[in-house]
């Protein structure tokens, strides 16, 4: 299987595999792109290809620290994944989607209306936006996406139950929030960060509790979430 340097040559290639808008491109710097005044579509066959060897590595390390994993593999719902990652984008790049379109406009409206479709966006907060911001923190990105994962459910557990030991109950319970979790953790590496409620085994069985059962918000699950971010 590909290591994790082989499949990511820049490491925050692995972060935006997770954590970018699905849909339209954009660069690192979370700037869109247009053609014609349109918004670039992403290819999704690549989002989920990228998604799937990010799957596969996180599963080798399920394999390596519990030879019970040996037994089984993860599958995907493509379906299900691709509507995790549309509804996390509309989420979190929602509001940055409406400001760059604005910014596209510049030069092809007068400065008056332009002004006036900036301050709509300023006050964008009083029009429904779910996370009306350019640039949500960390934690909320991580709260969304695991919210959706929760909510649709696109991993799932295959495993031979003759021979050896099988992977501990809870887990095979709420595979897809364990999983869902591992996968945000290895995304998130190449920003420095790291997610720390797995280190208290009574409390993380809870946590994915929960989240299996959609007992958490959006907002609520920010609080679930404790990290580390190293310096320098």
């Amino acid at each position: 299987m590909a290591s994790f340097n082989t499949l990511f040559p820049d490491p925050m290639d692995c972060y935006f595999a997770l954590f970018q808008d699905a849909v339209y491109e954009h660069d690192k710097t979370r700037q869109y792109t247009f053609k014609n005044g349109e918004f670039i579509r992403r290819n999704r066959v690549d989002v989920v290809n990228k998604i799937k060897d990010m799957s596969n590595l996180v599963y080798d390390s399920f394999v390596t620290n519990d030879p019970s994993f040996n037994k089984g593999h993860p599958l995907i719902d493509y379906p299900a994944l691709l509507s995790v990652l549309t509804r996390y984008s509309r989420d979190i790049y929602g509001f940055r989607r409406i400001v760059a379109k604005i910014h596209d406009l510049s030069g092809k409206i007068d400065k008056d209306q332009q002004k006036h479709l900036e301050q709509i966006v300023i006050d964008g907060a009083d029009f429904g936006f779910k996370i009306p911001s350019e640039n949500p923190y960390i934690d909320r990105q991580a709260a969304v996406l695991l919210y959706w994962f929760s909510v649709l459910k696109p991993f799932h557990l295959e495993y031979n139950e003759s021979g050896g030991p099988s992977p501990e109950p809870y887990v095979q319970a709420y595979f897809n929030e364990y999983f869902s979790y591992f996968l945000v953790c290895l995304a998130l590496y190449p920003q420095s960060i790291t997610l720390e409620i797995h280190n208290n085994k009574a409390q993380f069985e809870e946590f994915l509790n929960q989240l299996h059962f959609r007992n958490l918000s959006r907002s609520s699950l920010e609080f679930f979430l404790p990290y580390n971010k190293k310096s320098g």
